[in-house]
């Protein structure tokens, strides 16, 4: 998360929440992979644990800072992947992730994009979810305050960013809505379900949530989630209503 504080008060957590995104980063490598650019909801116990703290009247001061701040998301398309197996006492399901180079250097080009964008719209202070990383604190009576982005002040700061990289365990990572574990496939060797939400093979089990997106959307897929839901359930309760009236039959 990368985020900015303004001049003005706006009450962030005020209106419509994740409304807006840019793509500009989503392709870097022209085969599909980048890190698209979300504004994120501003509840405040969502956004205050991004930003680091080193005591408690430092957060304090953080979060009297809220009324006039603003954060964005980058959400990377990782090309590199983890793996899941099972505990070897246990059983219990574990995950073994870690974000490759890759996909750091993807998540990093965002990052310095969205602090920009920031910079450019008269953010006062930008700060990341970097504990190794000062906040950028602009200052409005420098000579070279026209200069914008050229800013020789701010882009000594975006160079020591890029040259910690998205270094760990120093940089916070986050993952949210888990989706296309189920794919969805016109064909069986495809995919899990079917186009009703069927699992392949198996009759009487269905999948009706994100699992079943083709791939992960990129952006927050509540509302196509509950379309795929009603669409699935919708189907379900059809087939049910035949079968009770081929059974009275």
């Amino acid at each position: 998360m990368v985020g900015g504080i303004f001049q003005h008060t706006h009450n962030p957590w005020e209106g419509g929440i994740l409304t807006a995104m840019c793509d500009e980063f989503s392709n870097l490598d022209s085969r599909g992979h980048g890190a698209k650019i979300c504004a994120t909801t501003m509840l405040p116990s969502w956004y205050l644990p991004f930003r680091p703290w080193r005591s408690g009247l430092e957060f304090k001061v953080l979060a009297s800072e809220m009324p006039r701040a603003c954060g964005h998301l980058a959400v990377v398309r990782d090309r590199d992947t983890g793996r899941i197996y099972p505990d070897p006492v246990d059983g219990r399901c574990r995950i073994a992730y870690t974000p490759s180079f890759f996909d750091r250097q993807n998540a990093l080009e965002a990052v310095l994009g969205m602090c920009k964008m920031l910079y450019v719209t008269g953010a006062e202070k930008i700060w990341m979810s970097k504990s190794d990383i000062m906040p950028f604190v602009r200052d409005r009576d420098a000579a070279n305050e026209e200069e914008g982005i050229n800013d020789p002040a701010f882009q000594s700061w975006l160079q020591s960013v890029r040259s910690k990289g998205m270094n760990q365990p120093e940089t916070a990572w986050a993952t949210a809505h888990q989706m296309g574990t189920c794919r969805m496939s016109s064909v069986e060797k495809r995919g899990v379900v079917d186009p009703q939400g069927k699992v392949w093979g198996t009759e009487g089990l269905y999948v009706a949530d994100a699992s079943v997106f083709p791939s992960a959307s990129g952006v927050n897929p509540m509302v196509t989630n509950m379309a795929i839901a009603d669409m699935i359930s919708r189907g379900v309760a059809k087939g049910l209503r035949v079968e009770e009236g081929s059974a009275r039959l």
